[in-house]
Parts: C-alpha cells; structure tokens; sequence
C-alpha cells in the first residue's frame, strides 16, 4: 500500500485567519486527497490539521465537518502537532468530541515498510519553543499574527508571502542573528539537527511542522505544508522507497530539496 504523509494545514474558521480558506486551497487538497483514494493509499496526518492557536476550536471544528467526514471514511491516521495540541487530552476520550475521525488521533505513529521501522511525528518535540502542551511563546506570536491577519483582512500579503513571514519572520531573523553570535545554527536547522536526537525508535523520521519540505540523507523527511505557496507532501512505496512531492494543478511534482543540518 503506497503511503502518503501530509502536514500543517492550519485549517482554521473560514475567517481572515484561515490559510487553508484563501484562494483554490480546499479544492487543490479534495484533488489530492482523491488522488490518494485511486491508489487505494494510506494517509497520515502529521500534525497542525487544525489552527486552534488563533481560532475558537468549536467554531473551527463545524466549520470543518465536511472535511472531517471525508477523513473518516479514507480512515486516516491523524498525528497530533503543536497548533493542534488542545486536542492532545482527548486522544483516550475522544468519543467526548463524538466524530470517529478522532478514533485514529495520536502522538506519534510508527509503521514497517519493507525493511526500514518509520515513525511520523509532527515535529515541534524537537523546537524548544513549541514543545510543551502548555501556551506559550509560540502561542503569543501565533495570535500577534492572527491579529495582523485580521487587519489584512486575509492570510496573505501577495501570492509569495504570508502575513505571518513578516510577523513571526521578524522574530525569526532576530533569533537566528542571536543565535549566529553564538555561534549556534539558526532555528530551522536547530530543528533538524534536534530531531536527530530523539529517541531512536525508527529508521525513519516523516515530520512537518518547519513547513519546508525536502529531506536530510535518507532517515528524515519533511512534508511541507498546505498553509503557504507551495501544497506538499511525501509520499512512500511498498518498497520503502520515500520522495517528497509538490501537489500542483492536480499533478505531483518531485520536489528533491536538501534540507540544512
């Protein structure tokens, strides 16, 4: 069974909040997932389906249903992430939110294909400013974004850049110039490298969360997201063999981008 691995959606209310509302996205994602459906495919969902930083998780989950029953039926895995971890105390009561989308919800998901164990994990276990469960730093310049997107009156500045790049961007660059005087790599490649030293459960690592898509050698690869520019996603053989994909007018397009370290 071929597997494919999405991230980062940031599905929010319909509002100027919601990334995943702006422009053809909902209808390049029904394309998609489609697509996954005439493979006979297994998806996995590899954290931030939903934006309940910014948006009342009621409101975001009825506006959502639609959506969430077309998940169900595909039996979709739904890995938990940081934007999405409101859900996280659910994950053995989820009949409390009374859709069996969320019988699949986890924290991380391990599978074998072939000859190699990979895990799907959202990402954020290994950025030490989303980590934890609790609000926090990520949460602040999440709603400040949400606030900017609100004066916007949309997610995005143009067709190439989010109102959140130049929001949390600012924060971003300040992090990494302290970082650089530090002689310390910059957040994105901090990530990476942090990954490397999780728990050693799997041969493989599939992840979102940093919304770059590429891969480091062959043990880690990043699905992008569906929130910006560019939709992504991985995709996995029953060989094992892993590639990362951009979804674009309804074709998968090989995306061969190295990711720093």
């Amino acid at each position: 069974m071929l597997i494919y691995a999405i991230s980062d959606l940031h599905m929010g209310d319909g509002g100027p909040r919601d990334n995943f509302a702006y422009g053809n996205r909902a209808s390049d994602f029904m394309s998609f997932l489609d697509m996954v459906d005439e493979n006979d495919g297994q998806l996995i969902i590899c954290g931030d389906l939903f934006e309940l930083w910014q948006n009342n998780l009621s409101k975001v989950l009825t506006k959502r249903e639609w959506l969430l029953d077309r998940l169900a039926e595909m039996e979709a895995i739904y890995v938990l992430g940081n934007h999405d971890a409101d859900l996280y105390y659910f994950m053995d009561t989820w009949q409390w939110l009374n859709h069996p989308f969320f019988s699949t919800m986890c924290s991380e998901y391990t599978t074998r294909v072939a000859d190699r164990m990979i895990r799907f994990i959202h990402g954020h276990q290994a950025d030490p400013y989303c980590s934890g469960d609790t609000p926090g730093l990520g949460r602040i310049t999440a709603i400040y974004s949400g606030l900017a997107e609100d004066r916007n009156g949309g997610p995005m500045l143009d067709k190439y850049r989010t109102v959140e790049d130049r929001t949390v961007g600012r924060l971003e660059k300040l992090v990494s110039f302290w970082n650089r005087l530090r002689g310390k790599p910059d957040r994105f490649t901090a990530i990476n490298r942090n990954l490397r030293e999780l728990p050693p459960v799997a041969d493989v690592t599939i992840c979102g969360h940093t919304h770059k898509p590429g891969r480091i050698g062959q043990w880690h690869y990043n699905c992008g997201t569906w929130a910006e520019q560019v939709n992504s996603f991985v995709r996995i053989t029953p060989g094992g063999q892993i590639r990362v994909f951009d979804w674009v007018n309804n074709t998968a397009i090989h995306n061969p981008t190295e990711l720093p370290i």
